[in-house]
């Protein structure tokens, strides 16, 4: 409901009750002064009508007398009731003897010498003031009894009432009009500043209410409302822009954040937050158990409410999470989360590394040890005297290879070694590689091939060490009277490189992790071949630095081909669909 049709509705309401209830106070009142009048009147008619008949010679002739000047029924009755005269129609048809009317008046005139009624009857028929006095008529006690009708004065009432409605009618309207005007007066500023606020509330804050209102009360409101929405105006904009600022600051760094309520709902969340929990957006006001659906990290924010915590390691899928808990002084609570996968892996690598480090290097420093100690005794035939100085070399060279690749993995790692792009022929490349291990080759029979040519844009002194790794990963492994192929193709925007053996073969548990350092199929037998376990390893670090791939297929006992890809020179569409 509108102010203005609620105030229209209680002003006239109101007009109208009092009105009506002014006239029938009035009227009201009208009627007991006109009815105390009668009653006055009828008592000194009463005493008039007693001194006649005091010294009447006939009562009953002067009763008929007195209620044809009265105008209405005159009757006089003996203490027992016996009617003695009678004017007009009786009120008291009974008489005979049988004793008085046992109505009030008669009641107190028998005992005070005077009484009065007012009997009234349905809808204002019969409708009269009853009088009965004790009075003495020729020297005898008798009872008079008058009757005076009120039709008149009803009469008289009801037109007053009449004229007091007809002038109500008038005043009503009159009151219905001014409060029309009225609540079209007040009502109108008021749904004008009832829809400024709604759109104040809405984020519209350039228009402005007018001051000058029907009312001064109105126009300060006004003016509140104005001021408001100017300060609103501009603070508004100021909160945004620092509200935005904390989360895009939030948003940018690399924990994990949440803030949460007292009652376990989600408050705030930062962006990587959202991307580790996989929580749909938005967040705030949402519970967490319908949002988390990892059950461990649910149950432990929902016991953060209860009991903030320093730090503790879930994991979240393949990722190792630290996460940590405060109170904050409004009551709420803030979880982060730390990644720190990478550092656990690194931890294990780390811890890998230095133990199979430290075992590739005891080996050969054990076997140079012994042979050294054995040396330094007296008597020592001198055919074995160089058959251990031989096996001192050939360990001493092992330990010089493996330091030169740790050397090289560490640099590759690091990020010390950055490829340097430059226009190599792969083909020429490759010869001089088969070249150098032509005669280690040879002395096991071993056939080495190259097919195809290529142009690639890489770093020269790197593809020329991957593919050296490669053809003497091949040549230890291969028997003799193997084969060894090296295969160059162009695809699109890379140049592929394969380099196939026909060994032993890998098999297909192994396959995945043959790139990982000191990982050997048959560690026995690389150690008697002298490898160092890292040479694929440093493969697919160079590899990855020259922005290329490198993969391998092998199946046990038909021999592994190694794939390596580097960018091709001049590519400018998409590559050829592979054949």
């Amino acid at each position: 409901m509108t102010v203005r049709r609620l105030l229209f509705g209680s002003l006239l309401g109101f007009a109208a009750c009092l009105v009506i209830g002014q006239a029938l106070v009035s009227n009201r009142g009208f009627r007991n002064d006109l009815l105390l009048a009668r009653q006055g009147e009828l008592r000194r008619e009463m005493e008039v009508a007693a001194f006649l008949l005091e010294s009447a010679t006939d009562p009953a002739v002067t009763v008929d007398l007195l209620s044809r000047q009265l105008g209405y029924p005159v009757t006089l009755l003996t203490p027992e009731g016996q009617v003695v005269g009678v004017g007009g129609y009786s009120l008291n048809p009974g008489g005979g003897g049988s004793g008085l009317p046992e109505t009030p008046e008669f009641r107190r005139a028998l005992e005070e010498g005077f009484g009065l009624d007012h009997r009234s009857g349905a809808g204002g028929e019969g409708d009269a003031l009853s009088a009965a006095a004790r009075v003495t008529v020729s020297g005898q006690e008798r009872v008079l009894h008058l009757a005076m009708p009120l039709s008149d004065l009803n009469r008289v009432v009801r037109q007053r009432t009449w004229q007091a409605l007809g002038m109500a009618v008038p005043a009503g309207l009159l009151a219905l009009i001014l409060t029309w005007f009225l609540g079209r007066a007040l009502g109108r500023p008021l749904d004008t500043i009832a829809r400024r606020a709604r759109s104040v509330s809405a984020g519209n804050f350039s228009r402005r209410l007018p001051t000058t209102l029907a009312t001064r009360e109105l126009s300060e409101l006004a003016d509140a409302v104005n001021r408001i929405t100017e300060e609103l105006g501009g603070r508004i904009p100021v909160l945004e822009s620092e509200r935005d600022e904390i989360q895009a600051l939030i948003d940018c760094m690399g924990e994990a954040v949440l803030a949460l309520t007292e009652d376990g709902h989600i408050l705030r969340a930062n962006q990587a937050a959202i991307d580790l929990l996989g929580l749909p957006r938005p967040v705030a006001s949402e519970a967490i158990g319908s949002l988390v659906t990892q059950p461990g990290v649910r149950a432990l924010l929902q016991e953060v409410g209860a009991r903030p915590f320093s730090a503790r390691e879930v994991d979240v899928g393949d990722k190792n999470l630290m996460v940590s808990a405060r109170s904050t002084e409004a009551g709420g609570v803030v979880v982060t989360f730390v990644d720190v996968t990478e550092i656990r892996r690194l931890e294990t690598v780390r811890r890998d590394f230095v133990a199979n480090a430290s075992h590739e290097l005891k080996t050969p420093l054990t076997a140079v040890r012994g042979f050294a100690e054995t040396l330094m005794e007296d008597g020592v035939p001198e055919d074995l005297q160089k058959e251990w100085l031989r096996s001192i070399r050939s360990h001493t060279l092992r330990l010089q290879r493996l330091v030169d690749d740790l050397l090289d993995l560490s640099r590759l790692e690091s990020g010390g070694w950055v490829a340097r792009k430059e226009i190599v022929d792969v083909t020429v490349l490759a010869e001089d590689v088969i070249s150098d291990f032509d005669r280690m080759a040879g002395e096991r029979k071993v056939s080495l091939k190259i097919e195809g040519a290529a142009l690639a844009l890489a770093d020269e002194q790197g593809l020329e060490q991957v593919l050296k790794n490669l053809v003497e990963n091949a040549i230890r492994y291969t028997a003799e009277g193997g084969e060894i192929n090296l295969r160059l193709k162009e695809y699109g925007k890379t140049v592929e490189v394969e380099v196939q053996d026909t060994g032993n073969g890998i098999p297909a548990s192994a396959v995945p992790r043959i790139f990982e350092r000191f990982y050997r199929v048959d560690p026995a037998r690389s150690r008697e071949g002298g490898g160092t376990g890292l040479g694929l390893a440093i493969v697919r670090h160079l590899v990855q630095a020259m922005a290329g791939d490198v993969w391998a297929e092998s199946e046990l006992g038909k021999g592994t081909t190694i794939f390596f890809t580097v960018p091709r020179v001049g590519a400018g569409v998409e590559g050829e669909d592979r054949a």
